[in-house]
Parts: C-alpha cells; sequence; structure tokens
C-alpha cells in the first residue's frame, strides 16, 4: 500500500507539473518531477518505520517529501534548461503537498481499518498484554486469538487451537501473522511452522514484533541471547569517529547559538540566589561516573536526597519551571559533549544511586551503558521524566531499542522530534492525531511484574 500511494503522489505531482507548465516544456518538466517526487518518497520511506514512532517526525514527514521534490524538480529542470518560472513551481509545490498528506492519510486509515489478522502462539498472561497494548497503540493489528500448549485453555482471550492443529487454525482464521512468545517450546513451535510453510503466513518472535510495531523492547521477553545482535554481522551501527564528529560539530554550532540564551538564564537564575550552575554526578559510558552541569532549576538544597525528576516538581522556582519547560536548563550539558562525557543522543544519565537500585531491580539495566549517555535520546522524547521506578522500567525499554537500531540517521530523527517537543511543549504526542501511544508507561508495571523472572 505505501508503494502504491507513493507512485501515486508522484504521477499527481506530474500531471500537476505538466498541467501548468508550457505545451512544449510539459513532457520533460513532467518526467523529472516524477522521478524525483518518486526517489525523494523511497529515500523517506526507508525510515518510515522508526519515523512512525516519533509523533513530530510522523506528522511532518509526508509534508516534507514535497517541497524537497519539487525544490529538487525545480533545481534539475534549470539545469536542463526547462525553466518554468517560480510561480509555476509554487502551484506545483502546493498541490503536491497537499496530495501528499491527503495520501499518508487514507493509507494510514486503510492500513488500520484493514490491519493483519494475528494469532500469538504463547500462554495467556502474555496474550493479555499483547492485546492491551495493541488496544492502547491503536496499531493496525487484529489480535484473533492464541494457539495454546496442551492443558493451557481458558482465559479472556480466546484459544484457536493448540500446536497440532496450528494449519487448520491458520487457514480457518486468515491469520496473517504469527508472533510467538515466552512459555512454548521453540522446536514443536517449528515442527508446526513447518507444516504451514505453502500458506501465505508469517512468523516473527514477540520481541521483534515489539521492536517493530511499538519501538521498544520488550525486556520481559528477552534474555541474554538477544545481545548478541549488537554484535551480529548485519549490525550497522554508526563508527564511533564518525559519531564523534557529528556530536563535536552540532555541539559548537549550538553552543553559540545559545550562549546568549544560556547568559541571560543565568542571570535570572542569580538575581534569585544561590549558584546558576548545578553539578552532579551521573553515570556514563561503561559504567563510569561523569559530573554533568546544568542551569539550575530548584530551591538551593533541594538536591541534597536523589529524587525522581517530574514534569510539575514541587522543587522547581518559577524561573525554573520556564527553564526546564523550554529544556534551556539542560544547554550546559554541551560542555559534557564537547569534553566527550555525553553524545547529543544517547541513554539519559542517572544519579548514582538511581542507577544501583535499579541494576539490582530491573533486568538489563546496566546494558544502557553500552554506548555514551545522550543530552537527548529516543527515550527522552518518546517517555520524557521517568518519574518512578516503573517509569525508569518503561524508558529502559525504549533505551535498548535506541542500543539496537542506533546510527547517525535514527539521531538525525530524535533531534528534529527534540525540536518539536521543545516548541511544542509538554504532552506533545495526546495532542497529535493518531500517536501510537496514549498513555506515557503502557508497558512500565509489566516490566516491573517480570523482573524477577528474567535472567541476567
Amino acid at each position: 500500500m505505501p508503494t502504491v500511494c507513493a507512485v501515486l503522489d508522484a504521477l499527481a505531482a506530474a500531471a500537476t507539473t505538466a498541467w501548468v507548465a508550457r505545451p512544449d516544456r510539459a513532457a520533460d518538466a513532467a518526467t523529472v518531477t516524477f522521478l524525483a517526487y518518486l526517489t525523494a518518497t523511497m529515500i523517506a520511506r526507508a525510515w518510515q518505520r522508526p519515523a512512525s514512532h516519533l509523533p513530530v517526525v510522523r506528522v511532518v514527514q509526508p509534508l516534507v517529501i514535497a517541497p524537497g521534490a519539487v525544490v529538487a524538480s525545480a533545481a534539475v529542470c534549470s539545469m536542463l534548461g526547462v525553466g518554468l518560472g517560480a510561480t509555476t513551481w509554487l502551484i506545483v509545490l502546493v498541490v503536491a503537498t497537499t496530495l501528499s498528506g491527503l495520501t499518508y492519510a487514507l493509507c494510514e486509515g486503510a492500513a488500520r481499518s484493514h490491519g493483519l489478522r494475528i494469532a500469538l502462539v504463547g500462554s495467556l498472561d502474555v496474550a493479555q498484554r499483547l492485546a492491551a497494548d495493541l488496544e492502547r497503540a491503536r496499531a493496525s493489528y487484529r489480535l484473533i486469538g492464541r494457539v495454546a500448549a496442551p492443558g493451557d485453555g481458558g482465559g479472556p482471550v480466546r484459544v484457536l487451537s493448540d500446536l497440532a492443529g496450528l494449519r487448520e487454525t491458520v487457514v480457518r482464521e486468515r491469520i496473517d501473522l504469527l508472533v510467538v512468545g515466552n512459555g512454548m517450546s521453540r522446536i514443536p513451535v517449528f515442527d508446526a511452522l513447518a507444516e504451514c510453510l505453502d500458506l501465505q503466513v508469517q512468523y516473527t518472535e514477540l520481541s521483534a514484533f515489539y521492536e517493530d510495531v511499538f519501538g521498544n523492547v520488550a525486556t520481559a521477553e528477552i534474555n541474554v541471547a538477544w545481545f548478541a545482535h549488537l554484535a551480529s554481522a548485519g549490525a550497522r551501527h554508526p563508527s564511533p569517529a564518525a559519531k564523534r564528529v557529528v556530536d563535536v560539530g552540532l555541539a559548537l554550532v549550538l553552543a553559540l547559538l545559545t550562549l546568549p540564551i544560556v547568559a541571560a538564564a543565568a542571570a535570572l537564575i542569580r538575581m534569585s540566589g544561590g549558584p546558576a550552575v548545578f553539578a552532579q554526578l551521573r553515570i556514563g559510558e561503561g559504567g563510569r561516573p561523569f559530573r554533568l552541569y546544568k542551569l539550575r532549576t530548584m530551591r538551593v538544597g533541594s538536591d541534597e536526597r536523589a529524587a525522581w525528576a517530574q514534569d510539575r516538581d514541587p522543587r522547581t522556582t518559577p524561573v525554573g519551571r520556564f527553564l526546564r519547560r523550554m529544556h534551556i536548563d539542560e544547554l550546559p550539558q554541551l560542555w559534557n559533549v564537547l569534553r566527550g562525557d555525553m553524545s547529543l543522543v544517547g541513554p539519559r544519565p542517572e544519579q548514582i544511586e538511581f542507577v544501583v537500585r535499579l541494576e539490582a531491580t530491573l533486568p538489563f539495566y546496566q546494558r544502557r551503558h553500552l554506548i555514551r549517555p545522550g543530552l537527548t535520546g529516543w527515550a527522552q522524547v518518546r517517555c520524557g521524566y521517568a518519574g518512578s521506578d516503573a517509569g525508569a522500567a518503561w524508558k529502559l525499554c525504549n533505551d535498548l531499542y535506541y542500543v539496537k537500531y542506533r546510527s547517525l540517521g535514527l539521531d538525525l530523527l530524535v533531534l528534529l522530534e527534540t525540536v518539536g517537543v521543545v516548541l511544542l511543549g509538554p504532552g506533545t504526542a495526546a495532542r497529535i492525531p493518531l500517536t501510537p501511544w496514549v498513555q506515557s508507561e503502557p508497558m512500565a508495571e509489566a516490566v516491573v511484574a517480570d523482573q524477577g523472572r528474567i535472567a541476567r
């Protein structure tokens, strides 16, 4: 469906170009516009999946494709001597952008109304959790029921059959995707799947399903073998040197641009008494502590005991509330980026007291220290403040997603989302239609409940 929509968009843009161009130039201009538009759409489609998990980027992306394609078309046409004029290209831009937005909305609507039919191969508790998350996420998937182990019947999620009747179930229920969760031995599952290879049904692990559909890692569904993906031959992580060059370059530019803002904010803080800059030990890459710098937003002395930061923290000063809402208090951390303590994008560094407790209670929490912490990150833009141990568990699910899929392209998406969140303010996701998650911590309680079951 997305590919069909992309071709239709390109044809519509080409037709518009041919309509407004001079007759002797119409064919050439339409051909260039079609190719440019299709190329831009295919490039954007390569990042469609991670972009769909970021509310601001997901809305902005289809609106950026058309202007980019039209600018490229105008440049190529100019080089070929097919000059159409600014007014002509402006008409093409308006029509193409409008059609692009409409097509994108229609594609999303069609996907949601004709969702894939899935069956879970696993236990009742896993099926219930998946059903709740699919409902909460407004995902374009329909959980038809579950394939249970012998003797594991009953419960609110309909039992379709056992493994012996898997083939008949797939045919009868028109199952598109089989999702295999914990609690089911894989050898019998693979034996049953071997009987379905001639059917139009696909298979995936539940952990991979969560990564693809929800943009996080279901820590209750993985074990230490999951981390082998990080060292696999197919992993395409950015080289440390390339990421460092990008970090230093962007940090220098941002530091120069925001220096007047930081100076003015520091002066306001000093007027209310106390130091302007706040320093605190945090845990960084490899579990090594470092000193993180922020503009002080809380009353002097309120940091004597470690406590979770919250959206409306009563410890903040009036000036501090504004600085935190606009994330101006985080700007001194650009110095941490230049020093090499942090990256622009990565997991959020936490206080030592929290890290000690969470490493003892949350499975795989120490694995988020495999990479350098970030000024912003996948978990920060999707989850906001942790606010509690349950919130930290939910952020861990997102941090591990970034650890696995990190790339310079993903960093760019996170930076764009960060700009949108800063400009639009708290609760951005809730105000954007069709945001995947309508609650901030959909899996937190399940992760905490399962923490004792997962081996490190």
